[in-house]
């Protein structure tokens, strides 16, 4: 049998108070936790560094999946006969200590958190429990702590997968396919008051703020506009008044201030883009229309089947609120034009 930490007790004994139990256990359990949070600490540091950040990125396999085990292992190793609870949970205390420091310090931003934190939570109890079956050798831990450096060496030799797929949402607006049209075009500057509260604001990316119209037809761009001197060329490829409107999209990545977004996550970078855009305008029978917004978009990854999820939940909130937007504008404007007559 065992106590509640994972001791070894006879039925038939007698059992160590639970003082003397925490008291023989305190070292084992603060050598683990600290040798966890060092490791993490230590390894997103060198992950930082411009030597090992190409090999051993914070955008890895290596770094996201293997690491994490690693912290694990080692939180876990030291305690001589870890329970259940202990070896799935003890391991989050360092992992989520090293990335609230990694915040602290700027290192990581909300999105990236929120994104990365399910994984290492998950990929650190799996550690830990390994860290309790594992062999005692000091060997086994030298090769613990150099695994993620070995299969870094092996990824880097292989090109991440390039993912490129739509997002498409959709909204009914009571108003003619005229009024839509030109809320759709040019969109002036989106007030406070006209903004909702949504998935990628609460992240951290910036809110639309304005889109313009250099001239009307095929190869014309439109300069969107978000907070944060975010701002995205769009240039016009089908243009067919009052039903649709098409256009290709190149992220100003260069004008983005680096405190803006997340490095790990910029539209226009290695990992993520948003390559293309289109609305349609489809008339219901009843009157007023459907608008259609698709956006195209690629993820550049070793681990799209991770991040791709979380790239279209993320580009679809941002779709939802443009539609909700361009709806309230329409109604209100095709209300006082019915109210005028």
């Amino acid at each position: 049998m065992t106590d509640g930490l994972g001791n070894g007790a006879d039925a038939a004994g007698p059992r160590a108070a639970p003082t003397e139990t925490l008291a023989r256990l305190w070292p084992a359990t603060a050598v683990g936790v600290t040798s966890g949070l060092a490791y993490g600490l230590v390894t997103r540091m060198l992950a930082e560094a411009t030597r090992y950040g190409a090999l051993f990125g914070v955008m890895t396999l290596s770094f996201l999946f293997v690491v994490p085990m690693v912290v694990g292992y080692l939180t876990v190793r030291p305690h001589p006969q870890p329970s259940w609870s202990y070896r799935l949970l003890a391991p989050w205390l360092p992992t989520i200590l090293s990335v609230a420091a990694c915040y602290a310090v700027g290192w990581e931003g909300t999105i990236c958190i929120v994104m990365g934190l399910p994984v290492l939570l998950i990929f650190s109890s799996l550690g830990g429990v390994l860290g309790a079956v594992g062999p005692r050798r000091s060997a086994g831990a030298v090769g613990a702590i150099l695994l993620p450096f070995v299969t870094a060496q092996l990824e880097h030799r292989i090109p991440a997968h390039v993912s490129v797929h739509r997002v498409h949402t959709s909204i009914a607006i009571a108003a003619p396919p005229v009024t839509v049209w030109n809320e759709i075009v040019e969109v002036p500057t989106i007030q406070p008051a006209e903004q909702h509260p949504a998935l990628f604001t609460r992240l951290g990316f910036p809110r639309p703020v304005s889109a313009t119209l250099s001239r009307p037809g095929v190869g014309g761009v439109r300069r969107a506009r978000f907070e944060g001197g975010v701002l995205f060329l769009e240039r016009v490829t089908d243009w067919v008044p009052g039903r649709l409107l098409r256009f290709s999209i190149a992220a100003q990545t260069d004008s983005i201030p680096p405190a803006t977004l997340d490095r790990h996550v910029t539209i226009g970078g290695p990992y993520f883009d948003v390559l293309a855009g289109r609305y349609d305008i489809r008339p219901l029978a009843g009157g007023g229309v459907v608008l259609d917004l698709t956006s195209e978009l690629r993820v550049s990854t070793h681990f799209n089947a991770y991040a791709s999820p979380w790239a279209d939940a993320i580009m679809r909130s941002i779709q939802r609120n443009i539609l909700q937007i361009i709806r309230t504008r329409a109604e209100a404007k095709h209300f006082r034009t019915r109210w005028s007559e």
